[in-house]
């Protein structure tokens, strides 16, 4: 499966947009409330028409508060306006077909479009049927992994919930595959039970090392990841020797490792067939919130590449602040820049990171701090307006005296700075 083509017509912020998706990674990038979150949703949309009536699926529908608002103009208080008919249109492949479809949510007293998504459902049961007779059929992943996937937790069902620590439909594999919170949980206990049958039957179990495999590649400096009965938990070992249980690593080696071994068990529960291969070969969409989160900058520079290495079948959609995986970004894949006019130059990753900071996420000289560009600023604001004052202007060294007073505080901890303001200190009342 693959989204090429995003088409969005009222749909958070966004009157009429479009984008265009790599096969391998593709990161919208831009200042917070330009729509990187907004992408995402409007993928989960998309993707989610393929689950509609697949057993055990999460869908993903319009919901009011994706419709796009404004307010009027002039107006003091309210005023608030909403904009039907609220449009997800997409085109891209699935199985093999090239297709598309759309999905719409016209009025606040509506429910989001079913018929204008034949197309992908009708590939999805084709697809099912195949899988049901015994065919060569490989399910795709979707997923979606918000902010809140180190902290949110899936609620476990209490009636008709699917356990992970009992023999589960392959199509359980889409259980709240598009709700971005974490399931840590089942995660864990689907280690646990896959941990106690390789156990009982004393051979490795391929299925297990690959979900293992999968936390390993993506935490820097894990040397291998395994099932500890004496913690009950996973533990990760690390190249230092140290082995460390999953509820005790730092948040952003929990969130990656959590994040990569759900995607692999998730494709060997889909894709139960392919073993140990079940990662390399299920292809699908994943999409990541905040790529970066609690990552530091040196992991920051290879985790696009971690998931690509280890997942090379899926598509990745993630959002990020970090000029560090902007610049990781390798030339053949996206980035799209919602803070741009215009298409940045296609080389981002032969550029320093000061360049990435400066030329592409806007930033104002980043090489310097911004209290350093704020004292400058003020600096040479104090300086022009100290020549531009004779002596007899009472109002202008008056003005002077209060800006040099607001300025003292900033240059405090500089000495030689602050002596050199003293000595171009305006006159005080008793020296004029």
């Amino acid at each position: 499966m693959r989204i090429e083509h995003l088409h969005l017509d009222n749909f958070r912020c966004f009157d009429a947009r479009e984008f265009f998706f790599a096969d391998g990674f593709t990161l919208p990038i831009g200042a917070n409330a330009t729509g990187k979150t907004a992408i995402l949703d409007a993928l989960a949309v998309a993707a989610g028409a393929a689950l509609t009536e697949v057993p055990d699926a999460s869908s993903r529908l319009i919901r009011r508060v994706d419709v796009r608002r404004t307010s009027f103009s002039g107006a003091e208080v309210g005023g608030i306006e909403e904009h039907y008919p609220a449009r997800v249109a997409v085109e891209g492949t699935f199985d093999g077909q090239s297709l598309s479809w759309q999905r719409e949510f016209r009025s606040a007293k509506s429910h989001t479009t079913h018929r204008e998504t034949r197309s992908i459902r009708n590939a999805m049961h084709r697809l099912m049927e195949r899988g049901q007779n015994g065919g060569e059929a490989i399910f795709p992943y979707i997923g979606y992994y918000g902010t809140g996937r180190l902290w949110l937790e899936q609620r476990t069902a209490k009636e008709g919930g699917v356990d992970p620590g009992e023999k589960i439909s392959r199509y359980g594999g889409y259980r709240h595959c598009l709700t971005p919170r974490s399931s840590t949980r089942d995660l864990v206990r689907r280690i646990r039970r896959l941990t106690l049958i390789q156990a009982q039957r004393g051979a490795r179990l391929e299925t297990l090392t690959s979900i293992l495999d999968a936390a390993t590649n993506c935490v820097e400096d894990a040397a291998s990841a395994s099932f500890d009965f004496d913690d009950d938990d996973v533990s990760i070992t690390f190249e230092s020797d140290l082995r460390v249980p999953f509820r005790m690593l730092s948040d952003g080696q929990r969130g990656m490792a959590a994040l990569a071994a759900d995607i692999a068990m998730r494709c060997t529960i889909l894709n139960p067939h392919l073993n140990g291969d079940a990662s390399r070969e299920t292809p699908g969409v994943v999409l990541i919130d905040e790529l970066d989160l609690h990552l530091h900058p040196r992991w920051q520079r290879r985790v696009v590449d971690d998931l690509r290495r280890t997942f090379p079948r899926i598509q990745f959609v993630a959002t990020s602040h970090s000029p560090f995986i902007i610049q990781s970004m390798a030339d053949r894949v996206g980035v799209i820049n919602l803070d741009a006019s215009d298409e940045e130059p296609s080389a981002i990753s032969q550029r320093s990171i000061e360049d990435v900071a400066e030329d592409i996420m806007r930033v104002q000289q980043p090489q310097r701090s911004r209290r350093f560009l704020e004292m400058s600023e003020a600096a040479e604001a104090y300086f022009r307006a100290l020549e531009n004052v004779s002596d007899d202007d009472a109002e202008g060294i008056q003005a002077l005296r209060e800006r040099f007073d607001q300025l003292r505080p900033l240059f405090a901890d500089n000495p030689a700075y602050a002596a050199f303001l003293r000595m171009h200190a305006p006159p005080a009342e008793s020296d004029r």
